[in-house]
């Protein structure tokens, strides 16, 4: 398919100013001006991304209700249920949260749907066939649950509570949880809104960490680094395709470079599978080579692969998991490549489509996991 590139003015005094205070080359103040870097703090401040210029999230509207509430879990010993997504989006945030109140002393485990069995986000039937089973008095979505109103209403029925974080668009009214943390909210002035649901995941961390320390909760314990999950932050937040601007990109810069350098088993055996050990990672690399792979276990197996890998300890349980998954992906791109080729069948049998503006084609034998 042909592009047609529509290549912007930037403005000529800026530029000047730009170059000069940055010593840079005028096409690259170009860029920065087209941009709307209009200043040299605001160029620097992009081009020198640091996690010291994160947001506060405390302006997240209901933070502060969920950090209490799992913060009382923790200390009382309570069976807290982690409800994911089967996208990376969703095991990445997962993830993060799961090692995150591993460290906290919490007593967790995580749920995530199957993509063709189940469907999408929290069901009110997951409560009887999951979060009761488990004794779990806490759910906690991550990246769905915004529109899980039965879903909410049925936990409350049986006695649970439910925090809900996520960063889809919202309802009119929210779920009546506890807490629900998604900067899309109307009445939610943090600024945030940008952030993939592994994003809203690591704030909640970020809170619920210094919460526990105001309340002297690491006082004989071992303070966790935040940073250490910013790995799986920027897988997610790429693979989600979410813009790369303001803490989106502070989060992907810092968490490429701990990719690059990463000792995390299944990192290590997901960039082996790749074939991109002799490098250091590139958004296109998460994008293109390690997202895709991570995606696959949902799209035709079970997503839980996908956290199972990012959080083993075990160097020869992650190369058997990213075996796993650099199979499905192959097997992923074949369906592609034949649905592709059904496509171009159709078209060319009727070439008059092409003359309209959409066209959506559908057959009984395309396999769900792909299309979606």
């Amino acid at each position: 398919m042909k592009k047609n590139w529509h290549l912007m003015d930037a403005d000529a005094d800026m530029v000047r100013t730009l170059t000069h205070s940055l010593c840079c080359h005028p096409v690259v103040a170009a860029v920065l001006a087209n941009r709307r870097l209009d200043s040299a703090e605001k160029a620097q401040a992009f081009l020198n991304a640091s996690l010291s210029q994160l947001r506060p999230p405390t302006s997240l509207k209901d933070l502060d209700k969920a950090v209490h509430r799992i913060a009382r879990a923790i200390t009382a010993g309570e069976n807290i249920l982690l409800f994911g997504d089967y996208d990376v989006d969703g095991t990445t945030a997962t993830s993060v949260l799961l090692e995150f109140l591993k460290t906290c002393g919490a007593r967790v485990s995580y749920y995530i749907p199957h993509r063709l069995k189940e469907g999408y986000g929290l069901q009110p039937r997951h409560m009887a066939e999951v979060a009761v089973p488990r004794q779990a008095s806490l759910v906690i979505t991550v990246d769905c649950g915004s529109g899980s109103h039965a879903a909410v209403d049925a936990a409350r029925a049986a006695g649970i509570d439910v925090i809900i974080t996520d960063h889809h668009n919202m309802p009119a009214a929210p779920p009546a949880a506890v807490a629900v943390v998604n900067p899309k909210r109307r009445d939610c002035p943090s600024g945030l809104e940008h952030l993939a649901g592994v994003g809203v995941a690591f704030c909640l961390a970020i809170a619920l960490r210094k919460h526990l320390r105001d309340n002297r909760f690491w006082e004989g314990r071992t303070e966790p680094n935040l940073r250490s999950l910013c790995d799986l932050v920027a897988l997610g937040t790429i693979a989600d395709m979410v813009p790369l601007l303001e803490d989106n990109r502070i989060l992907a810069k810092a968490g490429l470079a701990l990719i690059s350098s990463t000792r995390r088993p299944g990192l290590v055996a997901l960039i082996e599978a790749c074939g991109i050990s002799n490098r250091p990672a590139e958004a296109e690399d998460v994008a293109f080579r390690l997202g895709p792979r991570l995606n696959a276990a949902g799209r035709l197996d079970h997503a839980g692969l996908s956290v199972e890998l990012l959080t083993t300890d075990r160097m020869d349980t992650a190369r058997d998991l990213a075996q796993t998954l650099n199979t499905l992906n192959a097997s992923r791109q074949e369906l592609e490549k034949g649905i592709l080729a059904d496509i171009d069948a159709i078209v060319r049998r009727r070439p008059e489509m092409l003359e309209r503006r959409t066209l959506v084609l559908a057959q009984p034998g395309w396999h769900e996991g792909v299309i979606g």
